[in-house]
Parts: structure tokens; C-alpha cells; sequence
């Protein structure tokens, strides 16, 4: 059999995806890739490209996210224009001389990442899947009911007058997941004690494709570079997240633009020089979620739906695409052998190697979170100690750098370059 082939049997199956964002739109992207039927019932409009000023969504892209989306084709759907390479990354502590200065070049890598807006890459997908024969992709479809057949096994969505039958159910459909409820999976929020505010700024300095980030005692904010637009390439915008106490972001949000800026280079100091608002300012509740499990009898989740962590390394779009890789890589061995989209051998294994990995990050995370908190002399002592010492130990920092780019021996095969060598751990 074809190593891109399934059995006969496999494709008379139907997986059926609630939820057309940005993990949703690439596991129905990887699985139609195997000649699989596909349905996605996505309730937000048809995404479309995005044209003049940024969108004030945007998401940080690893190495293992880059080579996903250049290896089904979807990189080529993007308008470049629009992403933005970052080569280096510092993190600095505000209330002390703690910093790490990571750059790509000290692990032999040309990015350390990418930036681009959730909804160009959404747009990107919703285009790839556009010339993919097995893959319907519906927009402003609401499901209003799911149940499961005991006797069949397969799952029934309906959608007004609109029913559709599914091997596999994928739940795809955000933190708020109907699927998950749906299946009895617990996965309840629990409350980051932290608010976010995203919005668009002018610098005077260029951000020279640097991501930066500065540790207070309210909390993170990170200033990530982004594309001019309208053809310009100055380096002058940021996109920034700057997390923190609900109060303290509240009376952030409701400054004027002035004594925002004002506000903002006081965080910042002078990294970029004196800074402009460009933008409305969106505030949003952060509430961390891990479901009890991933995946139930013909059913499994991804993405928000099963996880979701603080936004202050930017990781929580990487961990939701290496979700929708590894299910799409083990539905394909599972139809190889002839065992069908919803093996539950092979949704275990899903689970198995996606379930503990995103548990780690999100607790790596809360501990961030907590010592950059911590007033205590001692603490901020021993805080700005490590990170100087990681900034002087090459082998340390590489480290962590390879880990923040996504790179691991357990990659799913999609989500690595051409050449891979496992041993060293590059390319």
C-alpha cells in the first residue's frame, strides 16, 4: 500500500470537526492529505485575508509550527508580506539586572520563530482546504445537538435541519468546547488570577525582528514585531500582550492613549524608543483549562477545547497544531492497517504523547508566573541570578531556546524539516 494511501474501508469513514480555527483548519487540512472524508462545521464566517492594519490577534509560530505549515502546503497560502521573522529574543526582569538575550544563530537556526495574525493564517487554511476534493469545509454552521449511537458507534450532528454522521469526532471548538461537554469530559477553568490587553504600537527605534519580553511584579508584557503593512518594511510595530492583575490592566485599558504610552514606556524604558498607541485596546479574562482526558469512544479533542495555558510564552497555538499533527499521524496508521479513523488504540496513543507534554508547559507556565510574583528579596536575588547564569551558559541557554522553537525527539513527522537528525537534535 501507498504510504500516503488508506484502505478502502477508511475511506468509505467520515471525520467530522467542530470548530474551523486555526488547529481545527489544519488537522482537516492533514487528514483530507490522506484521502479522507472530512467535515468541518466551523460557526464563525468564511475567514478572509486580512488587508491594512494588523489585527490586533496575533500568534507567535515555532520551528515544529513553520515546518507543519510548509509541508502541507499551507505556508504557501500565506500572504508573506504579513509575517514577520523574529532572530532573537530578551527577557529581562524589571526589578532587577536580571536577562537572557537568546539569538537564532547560536543554535545554527535562521528564526527563532515567526509572527503573523490568527486571522491570516485561519485565511491561509480555509484556502488550502479550498483545493482539497475530500474536504468540505462549511461556514456559520452552529451544531445544536450531538449524540453518539451506541449500536453503530458513530456520532450524530445536527445543525438546524442539517444532520451529519461521523466515525470520528473531533472537538476543535475552543475552551468553551460543546464536544467536550458534550462527551462528560471535566475540564473546568481555573482562574490565572491574570487579565490580558493586546494592542497594535508605533516605536521610534526599529524592533530589528527582536521579541521582547519584561518580567514585573503585576505581571509579563511582551512586545512582539510585527510587518508595517502597505508595503513599507521600517520595523516600527509591535504587537504587544502585556498581561497582568485584573485592576491594574482594567485602569490600563481605560487611560487615554497618552498616559497609555506613557504608562508603557515606563514598563518598557527605552528598548525601543519612545511609543505610540495605533490601536484599540482589547482585554480579555485568562483562565488556564486541561481536560480529564483527550479523547472518549470515537471522539477526541484539540487544541483550546482540550488545553489552555498562559499566553506569556506564546506557545499555546504551537501546542494546539502539534495536537491536530499527531491525531491526523496516528488516524493515518490506524486506516494503514485497516483498523478506521477511530481506533481506540490509536486515540490512545494520541493522548498518550500530546497529554503529558502540553500538562508540562502548562505548569512551566504557572511557575513563571508565580516567581516573577514573588517580592521577597531572596527570591528576585536567586530569580535575577539565573537568568544572568543562563544568559552566560551556552549549552543552557541553546537549551531552552530549542525547546521554545518546538524542537523534540517525538516531533510527528509533519512537523519536521527534510533532513532530520534525532540524535542532535537539528537540522
Amino acid at each position: 500500500m501507498h504510504p500516503n494511501s488508506v484502505s478502502s474501508a477508511s475511506e468509505k469513514q467520515h471525520i467530522v470537526i467542530v470548530g474551523g480555527g486555526m488547529t481545527g483548519g489544519l488537522l482537516a487540512v492533514l487528514l483530507a492529505e490522506q484521502g479522507l472524508n472530512v467535515t468541518v462545521l466551523d460557526g464563525a464566517p468564511a475567514p478572509a485575508m486580512p488587508e491594512g492594519a494588523a489585527q490586533l490577534r496575533v500568534s507567535t509560530l515555532t520551528e515544529a509550527s513553520h515546518w507543519l505549515l510548509r509541508n502541507t502546503g499551507v505556508w504557501d497560502c500565506l500572504d508573506l508580506s504579513r509575517v514577520q521573522p523574529y532572530h532573537a529574543m530578551q527577557v529581562w526582569d524589571q526589578d532587577g539586572t536580571g536577562e537572557v538575550l537568546f539569538r537564532a544563530e547560536e543554535i545554527g537556526a535562521k528564526s527563532l520563530g515567526w509572527l503573523l495574525e490568527n486571522g491570516h493564517l485561519a485565511a491561509a487554511l480555509y484556502r488550502k482546504a479550498a483545493t482539497l476534493p475530500t474536504l468540505d469545509w462549511q461556514c456559520g454552521v452552529q451544531v445544536d445537538a450531538l449524540r453518539r449511537d451506541a449500536k453503530t458507534g458513530q456520532w450524530a450532528v445536527r445543525s438546524g435541519d442539517s444532520f451529519w454522521q461521523a466515525d470520528l469526532l473531533v472537538g476543535a471548538d475552543g475552551a468553551r468546547s460543546q464536544v467536550r461537554e458534550q462527551a462528560g469530559i471535566s475540564g473546568g477553568p481555573r482562574d490565572s488570577g491574570h487579565h490580558a490587553l493586546v494592542a497594535t504600537i508605533a516605536t521610534q527605534r526599529p524592533h530589528d525582528g527582536c521579541a521582547r519580553q519584561v518580567f514585573m511584579e503585576t505581571g509579563p508584557l511582551a512586545l512582539l514585531p510585527l510587518f508595517t503593512g502597505e508595503g513599507q518594511d521600517d520595523q516600527r510595530q509591535c504587537s504587544i500582550v502585556w498581561s497582568g492583575w485584573p485592576q491594574r490592566i482594567a485602569a490600563l485599558r481605560d487611560k487615554d492613549a497618552a498616559a497609555f504610552a506613557a504608562e508603557l514606556q515606563a514598563a518598557v524604558g527605552d528598548a525601543l524608543g519612545p511609543v505610540t498607541l495605533l490601536s484599540e485596546r482589547a482585554v480579555f479574562p485568562i483562565q488556564e483549562r486541561h481536560a480529564s482526558q483527550y479523547i472518549s469512544a470515537g471522539l477526541a479533542l484539540v487544541g483550546d477545547a482540550a488545553h489552555v495555558i498562559h499566553p506569556l510564552a506564546g506557545q499555546g497555538v504551537n501546542l494546539g497544531l502539534l495536537d491536530a499533527a499527531v491525531l491526523a499521524e496516528e488516524v493515518k496508521r490506524a486506516c494503514e492497517q485497516g483498523s478506521g479513523c477511530a481506533d481506540p488504540s490509536a486515540l490512545a496513543r494520541y493522548q498518550r504523547r500530546r497529554r503529558g507534554e502540553n500538562l508540562l508547559m502548562q505548569n512551566a507556565m504557572r511557575g513563571f508566573q508565580s516567581l516573577f510574583e514573588q517580592r521577597a528579596l531572596p527570591v528576585r536575588w536567586l530569580r535575577n541570578t539565573g537568568m544572568r547564569w543562563v544568559n552566560q551558559a551556552g549549552p543552557v541557554k541553546g537549551f531552552f531556546a530549542r525547546q521554545a522553537m518546538g524542537r523534540s525527539a517525538d516531533l510527528p513527522a509533519k512537523a519536521r524539516p527534510p533532513v532530520w537528525d534525532a540524535r542532535a537534535n537539528r537540522h
